[in-house]
C-alpha cells in the first residue's frame, strides 16, 4: 500500500511558488531488512546490533524527514552497529567497504560509532535494480565522531534505471573531529541523496563532496544541512553535476552558524553543468547568521560549456558532444578520486563508460 510523505524539508521556508521548499513522494514502504554484505572489515572495528550507541554527543539530526526516517528504520530493524576502536601508535587508517543490493527493496541502516581519537575509512555501495520498475530502496547511516576521531565515508549509487533510492547521512562532530563525505549518485529513478551534520565539538570540522549526471527522465533531490553549533567550527560543502535530457534536479544547502560559534567559517558552492533546454534545475543555497564573528561564503552557478571552450576542443577534432561528455566525467572523476578504494573507483569508472556510450546532450 503506497504512502505519500514530504521528504527533504529545507530548514527555512521559500515562498511555494519556487516549488522548493522539499519534495513530495508516494511509494510502498514495505521494504524488507537489508544489512548489505561487507566486503571489507579491518582488525579495529567491532560490529554489533542495536538502535543506539552510548555517547555523550547528541543525537544526529535528520535532513530527509522524521517521517521518512523512521519508516526506513522501522522496516531495518536494529541498525548494524560498526564500532571504531581508537588508533594506537603506527595504525595505519581503517577500511571498511559495505555493499548493498537494492533489488529486494532494502531498508538498511548503519550506525558508525568512532570512538575518541579514531581513524575510518568507510564505503558504502548501492548496485542492483537491474530489470526491476518501481523498487524502493532506503538507507539511513548514522555517524557518531568523538573527539579527536577522523571519518571518512564515501557513498556510491550505481542503481539501475528503476530504483527509487532515498539515501541519508547523519552526522554529529565532537572536540577537534573531522568528517568528511563522497556522494556520487548516478542510477536510479527518483533518488533523493541527503545530508545533516552537526558540529558540536570546538574545532570540528566537516567536509562535503557530492558529484553527479541526471539524464533522460531521472529527478535528484537532494538537502544537505550543516549547523554550527562549537567554537572555530568548519564545514566545506561542494556539489558539481550535470543534467541533461528530460531530467530533474532539485538542490537545497544550508549553513546555520547559530550563536555560540565564535570564529566558525562555512563554505558552500552548487554548479551545474546544463546540457539539455528541456531540463529542469533548482537552487537554493542558503546562509543562517546567528553570531557575528564568522566567515561564510555561498554561490550556485547554472550554464553551458562556452563559446570559447567548445571552439578551442573543436579546433582539436573534438566534437560538442564528446567535450560535453569529457566535461560531464571529468566532474564524476574528481570526486571518484578521493574514494579510498582502488575497486570501488573502477567500478565508477565503468558505470560511466556505460553512460558515455550514448550521445550525451539534449
Amino acid at each position: 500500500m503506497k504512502q505519500s510523505i514530504d521528504i527533504n524539508p529545507i530548514p527555512y521556508l521559500t515562498w511555494s511558488w519556487l516549488k522548493i521548499n522539499g519534495d513530495s513522494v508516494s511509494y510502498d514502504f514495505n521494504l524488507q531488512k537489508n544489512d548489505g554484505l561487507e566486503l571489507s572489515v579491518p582488525d579495529g572495528v567491532s560490529i554489533s546490533g542495536g538502535k543506539s550507541v552510548e555517547t555523550k554527543l547528541p543525537e544526529p539530526q535528520s535532513a530527509i524527514g522524521e517521517d521518512a526516517a523512521k519508516l526506513i528504520a522501522d522496516a531495518a530493524g536494529d541498525a548494524r552497529v560498526y564500532t571504531i576502536a581508537r588508533a594506537e601508535s603506527g595504525d595505519s587508517t581503517k577500511t571498511l567497504v559495505i555493499r548493498i543490493n537494492a533489488d529486494a527493496g532494502a531498508a538498511s541502516h548503519q550506525i558508525i560509532h568512532a570512538l575518541g581519537g579514531s581513524r575510518c575509512k568507510i564505503i558504502l555501495l548501492h548496485e542492483g535494480g537491474s530489470g526491476t520498475t518501481g523498487t524502493l530502496a532506503g538507507t539511513v547511516t548514522k555517524i557518531y565522531a568523538e573527539d579527536d576521531s577522523q571519518v571518512q565515508i564515501a557513498k556510491i549509487q550505481l542503481c539501475g534505471n528503476g530504483v527509487n533510492l532515498i539515501d541519508e547521512t547523519s552526522v554529529v562532530c565532537g572536540e577537534r573531529a573531522k568528517v568528511s563525505l563522497v556522494q556520487i549518485p548516478l542510477g536510479g529513478s527518483h533518488i533523493n541523496a541527503a545530508f545533516h551534520a552537526t558540529l558540536a565539538g570546538s574545532q570540528s570540522e566537516f567536509k562535503s563532496d557530492t558529484a553527479y549526471i541526471v539524464r533522460d527522465n531521472q529527478q535528484i533531490d537532494m538537502n544537505q544541512v550543516v549547523v554550527h553549533k562549537g567554537k572555530k567550527t568548519s564545514c566545506n560543502m561542494r556539489t558539481d553535476g550535470t543534467v541533461l535530457g528530460n531530467a530533474t534536479k532539485t538542490y537545497r544547502g544550508t549553513i546555520n552558524l547559530e550563536r555560540g560559534c565564535s570564529g566558525s567559517t562555512g563554505t558552500e558552492m552548487e554548479s551545474t553543468l546544463l546540457l539539455s533546454a528541456d531540463a529542469v534545475v533548482k537552487s537554493a543555497p542558503i546562509i543562517l547568521c546567528g553570531e557575528d564573528d564568522i566567515k561564510a561564503e555561498h554561490g550556485s552557478t547554472l550554464g553551458k560549456l562556452s563559446g570559447d571552450m567548445l571552439f578551442y576542443m573543436q579546433s582539436r577534432g573534438i566534437s560538442r558532444e564528446s567535450a560535453e561528455a569529457m566535461m560531464s566525467r571529468a566532474k564524476i572523476s574528481a570526486a571518484a578520486a578521493q574514494i579510498p578504494d582502488e575497486d570501488a573507483r573502477a567500478q565508477v569508472q565503468d558505470y560511466l563508460d556505460g553512460i558515455f556510450g550514448v550521445e550525451i546532450g539534449g
